[in-house]
């Protein structure tokens, strides 16, 4: 005779386990819906654009792809740069609505790769969709933010004062780099001193791009005797070996009479050093 007792805790487990089940392959199916929107198309080029022509807006077909009515229940983009905008109707299966995008370029110069991320239904499934484009800036920008020329480059500088630095800092020093032509430009980055490193953030530049060098410099290989330094990096066309710029940079060992003389107007001191 079967103890009721354990036929009731018997049946207890059996539904504990049909319910976890029955969740299991719930959470899988729901799981499974990656995405309930095909965009067409599916990629928004901008193309180039100037910083003066404002925000420009691109209009998507989005298509239902699932078997069950849904709709858009928010939007958002990557950027403030960039908007997303739809409308607030149901999406039978298989019909189709259209979607917008902007993108601002206004003080945003060179390439873009940005995303715009269409929430639907109530579970709130993520459809992203990517925009790019070229942003070719506008003069007055550009000579505040590139002012110097070396060549078909802009630079924000050429030559950087670093002031007083003692033996066991490490600082770093940034120039940003503007590619004023239509040609893409490959480059290499290389210094005269182990004091001083420098790495490009890319060192490949396409047509109005942008790309930045990082000079890192190491006091602890600050040679030994001196009281000042002057080092110098140099960027070189990688195909050609040509150096396009040179960028020095020159300050003073931090010693009690470093720091002295600096507040009498070593500043002056060490634009010398560079001039």
């Amino acid at each position: 005779m079967k103890n009721p007792i354990q036929s009731k805790g018997a049946s207890v487990r059996n539904a504990l386990v049909g319910g976890a089940v029955i969740m299991a392959v719930a959470f899988s199916a729901f799981s499974q819906v990656e995405k309930t929107l095909e965009f067409i198309p599916h990629s928004v080029d901008f193309g180039t654009i100037r910083e003066t022509d404002g925000k420009i807006t691109k209009y998507v077909k989005a298509v239902n792809i699932t078997a069950d009515t849904t709709f858009i229940i928010s939007a958002r983009t990557s950027c403030g740069c960039s908007g997303a905008y739809y409308p607030k109707e149901l999406i039978a299966p298989g019909d189709t609505v259209e979607v917008s995008v902007t993108y601002n370029p206004l003080n945003r110069p060179g390439r873009f790769l940005k995303t715009a991320k269409f929430f639907t239904g109530d579970q709130r499934i993520s459809n992203p969709i990517k925009l790019c484009g070229m942003v070719i800036p506008s003069k007055e920008n550009l000579d505040r933010e590139y002012p110097v020329k070396a060549g078909n480059l802009r630079v924000t500088s050429l030559l950087i004062n670093a002031g007083v630095m003692s033996r066991t800092e490490t600082r770093p020093f940034f120039v940003g780099l503007y590619n004023d032509s239509v040609s893409p430009v490959k480059l290499i980055a290389l210094t005269d001193a182990k004091a001083l490193e420098a790495t490009l953030t890319t060192d490949s530049i396409g047509p109005f791009g942008v790309s930045a060098v990082t000079l890192m410099l190491k006091g602890r290989e600050f040679d030994d005797s001196a009281s000042e330094f002057l080092y110098k990096s140099y960027i070189l066309d990688a195909v050609t070996g040509d150096t396009l710029l040179c960028v020095p940079i020159a300050g003073m060992i931090k010693t009690p009479e470093t720091l002295n003389s600096y507040e009498k107007g070593s500043e002056e001191k060490i634009d010398g050093l560079i001039n």
